[in-house]
């Protein structure tokens, strides 16, 4: 470690040295630089961008990320009706979508659960490796995927991926728009958008959205309300200075709500109807989060941007759940969780010129403090049913005062981490970095005591990168993991973290001036602890893991996304995956080991107005780990969209989700539970701008 340590900091001291043109630079005068957000996506009629920073935080442009990265933008998002994360990571290259339960979902990408989420380039809060309820999409403008370990730019470096949600912003003209929806299963939705400029020379700017929804779903006693709601006001300081000022809050009641749903040989062998639902009628699943943001976007210089962010984030879950073996009500389950968190970062990026070429350079700190309790109760009357004839009554359900299990830790990070992009000669460029991380986590876990303690960790990075010429270029990266996990094994006690490496190799090009994207690359990865569910505990609910080393993950991915004429829009990927444990026996074998993701969209030159496109979603077979016998064969999900412009200010827009019916199971996961995926399904929107 000692060793590894000397080396970056010789690394950071060069780019410091180098970059001391920097005070020259700064004292030039700058005359008027406007402060923009330069990554929206919205009004773009495009399915792609032209760069992201959310792979390693510098300012590159896609052709010369060395990381394999998606998009979802605001036109398809708007084309699909993509109106939750869900929608958005379903129709993503490489990702696979776990909906384990009516409303609590699970992400892998490369075989491995996905848990780095950011908003706005900075890390969240998320206290285990679920999302509960639905995350609406509605305040957001794209989501940015990097597939592969992200140390650089998020809390953790690992293997599966980072997904990035990216606010949509105050705008300097006047917009406002509303739409409202109706579809299948009574669902009835409002979504209300006003933004403009507060001032004469509109130096300070606001928006505000909010989104409300009622719906039921294709299970029995399943119904959901959701309320979103974000106002941001920013404001130019001066003519290099601009402060954003934003709050959110959303708030998701699930009534009908199963944890676990039904045991996954049941639901196969016994072949229930689609609407069945292993949910009392008494269960619910309530998520309230909140959200205060603050950001100083300076311009340095002509070359150089300070970015300093906070966010503070509140999370509040409330849940009355039954688990069910095979037909009885063997557990019912009251729990209510708490989260809160500050979030600082900064991050300063720049460009200066060494030996007669331009070099592009980034340092971030990083801190989180985060504070998690959870109190679970618990009553174990059984009760038994026939789900063919259940409407969701059962017995009573009793629990004591004080609860089974209390969890409540803090969690405390800080980290620095640097990179260089080191610019060797016009075709070649060397980009080298790392981090530095401090992680210490300590309180109760299920009641027992525990700590966990790391001053000194480090995750380095490197890659190559060669343009072979103007449109094309190769790469290739390496990078070390480290993951803290929330897992505990036999005894109660945490897991130690994740630790593995990467590396990943591809070729990528770029069209009609970055209007068309593909790429191709190869990777793989080898961890080690990785948790591996292994019993229940006493309770007879709570799982225990054991880690597991040498898990091995490799494939390759190809993507094409963005404008393949002038009245089409594509985004096709393709995506090849073997994960192994240290034996060579397969690993995760509920995560399909291919998968194909493709959504078009064509407007005709003929019908001025019209849009129409068609999205497919097709997953190879996956099998259950427990029960081999489980299988879920291959399948393939279209869905339909069409849109008309009856004027300029008004919208009609209609869609329709499992075009075929298609009948599956939407996850295999290791647990042992699954559910039935949504049937077909239909949706109208009327939209008007002002």
């Amino acid at each position: 470690m000692k060793t590894k340590n000397k080396i970056f900091l010789s690394l950071v001291t060069i780019m410091f040295l180098s970059s001391s043109s920097f005070a020259d630079e700064n004292k030039n005068d700058l005359g008027e630089v406007e402060v923009i957000n330069d990554n929206i996506t919205e009004n773009s009629d495009s399915y792609t961008m032209d760069f992201m920073r959310s792979a390693t935080k510098l300012n590159l442009p896609v052709l010369n990320t060395p990381q394999s990265i998606s998009v979802i933008t605001s036109q398809q998002m708007e084309d699909f009706n993509l109106n939750t994360l869900n929608d958005v990571l379903d129709n993503t290259t490489g990702i696979e979508v776990q909906r384990m339960e009516s409303d609590r979902t699970q992400y892998t990408s490369r075989g491995f659960n996905i848990t780095n989420f950011l908003i706005d380039g900075v890390g969240s809060s998320l206290a285990d490796n679920y999302i509960y309820g639905n995350v609406d999409m509605f305040l957001y403008d794209h989501v940015e995927v990097t597939r592969g370990a992200t140390g650089l730019s998020s809390n953790h470096g690992d293997p599966s991926a980072s997904i990035n949600m990216v606010r949509k912003r105050p705008t300097k003209d006047f917009q406002a728009s509303t739409k409202i929806s109706l579809g299948s299963w009574n669902k009835k939705r409002l979504e209300v958008d006003v933004s403009n400029s507060l001032n004469d020379d509109k130096s300070i700017r606001a928006r505000v959205m909010g989104a409300i929804e009622d719906t039921k779903s294709h299970l029995d006693r399943n119904e959901s309300k959701l309320h979103v709601f974000s106002a941001i006001i920013d404001g130019d300081i001066n003519d290099n200075n601009k402060v954003t000022l934003g709050i959110k809050s959303a708030k998701n009641d699930v009534k009908g709500t199963q944890q676990g749903g039904f045991n996954s040989t049941d639901l196969q062998a016994k072949n229930y109807d689609i609407s069945t639902n292993a949910a009392p009628d008494w269960s619910y699943r309530n998520t309230d989060s909140k959200e205060i943001f603050l950001e100083l976007d300076s311009i340095l210089s002509d070359k150089w941007k300070l970015k300093t962010s906070y966010r503070k984030e509140n999370n509040e879950g409330e849940n009355h759940v039954g688990i069910f073996t095979a037909n009885t009500l063997t557990t019912s389950m009251l729990y209510n969780s708490k989260t809160d968190a500050d979030l600082f970062d900064v991050t300063l990026n720049g460009s200066y010129t060494l030996f007669d070429n331009e070099h592009e350079v980034v340092f971030s700190a990083n801190y989180i403090k985060q504070k998690y309790t959870l109190d679970v109760w618990m009553d174990f009357t059984d009760y038994a049913i026939d789900f063919n004839t259940w409407d969701g009554s059962t017995s009573s359900r009793t629990y004591a005062v004080d609860p089974n299990s209390v969890t409540d830790w803090t969690l405390t990070e800080k980290s620095f981490s640097a990179a260089n992009n080191f610019n060797i000669t016009n075709s070649l460029s060397v980009l080298l970095g790392g981090k530095f991380s401090r992680y210490e986590k300590e309180g109760l876990s299920y009641s027992k005591d525990f700590s966990q303690k790391d001053n000194s960790v480090f995750t380095p990075y490197a890659s190559l990168i060669y343009k072979i010429n103007d449109n094309i270029s190769a790469y290739t990266s390496y990078t070390t993991t480290f993951n803290p996990q929330d897992k505990i094994d036999a005894q109660e006690n945490q897991l130690d973290p994740e630790e593995g490496i990467n590396y990943e190799a591809g070729i990528k090009s770029s069209f009609f001036e970055e209007a068309l994207n593909s790429s191709f690359a190869v990777f793989r990865s080898k961890k080690d602890n990785v948790a591996d569910e292994a019993g229940k505990l006493s309770d007879g609910v709570t799982s225990y893991y054991k880690g597991e080393d040498g898990v091995v993950s490799q494939g390759y991915e190809i993507e094409v996304s963005g404008k393949l004429s002038d009245n089409i829009n594509a985004s096709l990927g393709y995506t090849k995956l073997s994960i192994k444990d240290k034996d060579g026996k397969d690993y995760n074998t509920y995560i399909p080991r291919k998968m194909i993701n493709a959504a078009v969209s064509y407007s005709p030159t003929q019908v001025k107005g019209l849009k129409v496109g068609v999205s497919a979603n097709w997953k190879s077979a996956a099998y259950h780990s427990i029960a081999p016998d489980v299988v879920q064969r291959s399948y393939t999900i279209f869905n339909l969209m069409s849109s008309y412009a009856i004027n300029k200010k008004t919208d009609l827009s209609f869609n329709v989700n499992n075009v075929t019916n298609k009948k599956y199971l939407n996850s295999l996961y290791k647990r042992g539970f699954a559910i039935n995926g949504a049937p077909r399904s239909f949706g109208v929107s009327l939209a008007y701008k002002f």
